[in-house]
């Protein structure tokens, strides 16, 4: 991960010198130890981390694919509308990711998670009637979610 992160680092900066790869190695160093302690090694341990790399540039597909439907919606007539959607997500590591993968999608904010259960203010079409929990599923978090579910070990 230190590797990983480095490489990140030296991309980011456009540099290779020693300056920089030294400090992209002290940074990672530091942000690993910090996740560790925020993150305990028995919660992540049922994470697959390759699964996990995948979903990032899933979800970065999806953030385009979002932002161009919100576009749409906000030219041609949208509601806020507060939806309750549940999770089948088992693992609180990779249900805080799904949460805050719903927030990065344009045109949706996760408002709450509460156990299974996730409050989103989210843009929906004026002609779609009122707010339906299974459309909101479908929609929001349906995706993200059996991606995520394949990260589970």
């Amino acid at each position: 991960m230190i590797v990983l992160l480095s490489a990140v680092w030296i991309i980011l900066r456009e540099s290779i010198s020693i300056i920089t790869v030294a400090a992209g190695l002290v940074i990672s160093v530091c942000c690993v130890l910090f996740t560790r302690r925020i993150i305990p090694s028995s919660k992540s341990e049922s994470i697959k981390p390759l699964r996990l790399l995948i979903y990032v540039f899933f979800l970065i597909g999806q953030i385009y694919i979002g932002g161009i439907v919100a576009i749409g919606m906000i030219l041609f007539g949208a509601r806020a509308d507060i939806v309750e959607i549940k999770t089948t997500i088992k693992n609180k590591v990779l249900r805080t990711i799904l949460v805050n993968s719903i927030t990065l999608v344009p045109g949706s904010v996760s408002l709450d998670l509460k156990d299974d259960v996730i409050t989103v203010l989210w843009l929906t079409r004026e002609s779609d009637g009122p707010p339906n929990a299974e459309n909101a599923d479908r929609l929001l978090k349906s995706k993200l979610e059996k991606m995520l579910t394949k990260a589970q070990k």
